[in-house]
């Protein structure tokens, strides 16, 4: 193993602390990938807590490119959640320094307008020496055609490896995106309508209070004038 290799997996042990969970989503979007690594924990856990806060995670490691995470802490009930992000160009995410960590090998490439995310067999960040996570879970999301891939599960336009320890000697993830699916209006509105339900919600909400109060007034209105 490569002095660097080692050096990245010194700086990653903080992600595999005993009784962590990490969520780690990636949305392939035109051109760009979107990376989105949340790590959590037991919020009683304060040594390994402050461990995170004061880490330096880059998100890649290459002589070209050494650009840090952004990051930020907070809490969610019992859990202290370590969320890193990063958006990457096309050239930028075959350094990830993530995926390329928890795998022998990693690639990330274009062939004949085709996009292929491929690992070798092995998840290898569940366990380092004492210290494991419980879980990991892989999402990828594209706004491109996805032709093929080896994922868990897949909901709607999500697709999904599961790795314990169990299976993380064998897991490999390997996906092949085409070029940028085209929506029809309806399917826009309604992916615009599903993304901002809440919005929606709130100002349907709102618009059924106003019309509720108007129709009580003129009936008050009606009332007060035979009178």
């Amino acid at each position: 193993m490569s002095d660097l290799k080692k050096i990245i997996l010194l700086l990653l042990t903080i992600f595999v602390l005993s009784g962590c969970q990490v969520k780690y989503d990636l949305e392939f979007k035109d051109d760009s990938l979107i990376e989105n690594i949340n790590i959590s924990l037991d919020k009683k856990l304060e040594n390994q807590i402050n461990g995170l806060k004061k880490f330096k995670a880059y998100a890649n490691f290459d002589n070209k490119y050494q650009n840090l995470y952004n990051s930020e802490f907070y809490e969610k009930g019992s859990n202290f959640i370590a969320n890193y992000n990063y958006n990457y160009n096309f050239d930028q995410f075959r350094y990830a320094t993530y995926i390329n960590t928890c795998f022998d090998a990693f690639s990330f490439i274009e062939q004949n307008g085709e996009y292929i995310i491929s690992t070798s067999e092995g998840f290898k960040c569940m366990v380092f020496e004492y210290s494991k996570v419980d879980s990991v879970q892989v999402n990828i999301k594209s706004n491109h055609v996805v032709i093929e891939s080896n994922a868990d599960v897949v909901d709607n336009d999500v697709y999904t490896w599961n790795i314990d320890d169990d299976n993380a000697s064998n897991k490999r993830i390997y996906i092949k995106f085409g070029n940028v699916k085209e929506y029809t209006l309806l399917e826009k509105i309604g992916m615009y309508i599903k993304e901002n339900i809440l919005m929606i919600s709130i100002i349907f909400g709102i618009l059924i209070t106003i019309m509720l109060t108007l129709s009580i007034i003129i009936f008050i209105s009606k009332k007060n004038n035979e009178i």
